[in-house]
């Protein structure tokens, strides 16, 4: 394999971990915000329907983004080398690589679930009306 091929992984690798890494930090500041937000809110014992999408949405995104996206290869089995596709940076065995792809499966569904739920309320307050309190 070439050298400019290998860089290209390389790179390619690098790129994914430092935007799985800006992720992270954009879904933490959400989850600071909502959460800040409602301790703010005296008297409020439930998070807004909304804020609570939103905050599953930002957890899933999070473990995702972490799981994914920043430990990526460092999981995979390190004893594997494919001739077209060599994986850099990776320092695992089989059962971290089952466990990352168990554990992602579970945080990238969660999210999907998630974005479904929020379309779902926006489209029951925008379309049908519905105020919060018809959420409970």
């Amino acid at each position: 394999m070439s050298l400019s091929l290998e860089s290209s992984f390389f790179a390619r690798t690098i790129i994914a971990k430092v935007s799985g890494l800006l992720s992270m930090v954009g879904s933490g500041l959400i989850i600071h915000d909502v959460v800040l937000r409602w301790r703010r809110r005296k008297g409020q014992d439930v998070l807004p329907t909304v804020s609570r999408v939103i905050l599953s949405m930002s957890l899933a995104d999070l473990g995702s983004s972490f799981i994914a996206h920043f430990i990526g290869t460092w999981m995979v089995p390190s004893g594997v080398v494919d001739d077209s596709f060599p994986i850099p940076l990776a320092a695992g065995n089989e059962a971290t690589c089952i466990a990352q792809a168990f554990i992602s499966s579970v945080f990238i569904l969660s999210g999907a679930s998630s974005n479904g739920s929020l379309g779902l309320a926006y489209w029951l307050t925008i379309c049908r009306g519905k105020r919060e309190h018809e959420f409970k």
